[in-house]
């Protein structure tokens, strides 16, 4: 078995072209290769860490296949790391568990309840409510008593918080829409989210992203 360093070097090549494919045929052939893409989310390059957030979907659909206990290892272990108590935390854990539910629906009873708890806690916020938009786009009933806990988040002064929460509360009630989107029509502050359709980290405004949804559905072109 080569090194973890050997391994990070073939799937950090693997993920500088958004080849999924291709890490998905070496992960076929690791033991543990969500670990290795796990490592990957420290990388000092921000568009790797958040490609290998996006790997780590399609590589745990692929285990869950030969092996489910395996990928709900990985989710203790993400959520182990959102814990002060592990010595490291991993601060991209939140979106990595949205990615691992969005390809492992059969999970999302089982971890989707556990994401809210961490909307407002440092520096999982952004992610947890990333996760929630992401993950209610396939169960988004299993979410109809977190859209108050949302709620609380749309004054956020973190502008990708602010817009997560709306989106993820269009996501779950569709009447909302037309509120939310007056509310943030003139609310001009940027950030920069991974696009996960074009697969680049993309630029854009609260305004901007919260009027992209109007069918509580996500669309290709919402940071455009």
């Amino acid at each position: 078995m080569s090194s973890l360093h050997a391994r990070k070097i073939t799937v950090r090549e693997f993920l500088s072209h958004r080849d999924l494919t291709g890490v998905r045929r070496w992960a076929a052939s690791e033991r543990s290769p969500l670990r290795t893409l796990l490592s990957l989310t420290f990388d000092g390059q921000e568009l790797i860490r958040w490609r290998a957030v996006e790997a780590v979907g399609p590589v745990a659909a692929d285990q869950a296949r030969l092996d489910l206990d395996r990928v709900r290892d990985f989710m203790r272990r993400l959520l182990w790391l959102m814990n002060d108590e592990s010595g490291g935390l991993s601060w991209l854990s939140p979106e990595m568990i949205g990615e691992i539910l969005v390809n492992v629906p059969t999970l999302i009873e089982e971890y989707g309840p556990l994401l809210p708890s961490f909307l407002q806690e440092e520096p999982f916020e952004r992610g947890s409510h990333l996760a929630i938009w992401r993950v209610a786009g396939i169960r988004s009933e299993l979410f109809k008593k977190t859209v108050l806990q949302l709620r609380q988040s749309l004054g956020h002064p973190d502008p990708g918080v602010r817009a997560l929460a709306a989106v993820a509360i269009m996501t779950i009630d569709s009447t909302q829409s037309g509120a939310l989107a007056v509310q943030f029509s003139n609310d001009e502050a940027g950030f920069a989210l991974y696009d996960f359709t074009k697969g680049e980290m993309q630029q854009t405004t609260v305004a901007r992203m919260v009027a992209r949804f109007s069918d509580a559905r996500p669309r290709p072109e919402w940071a455009a």
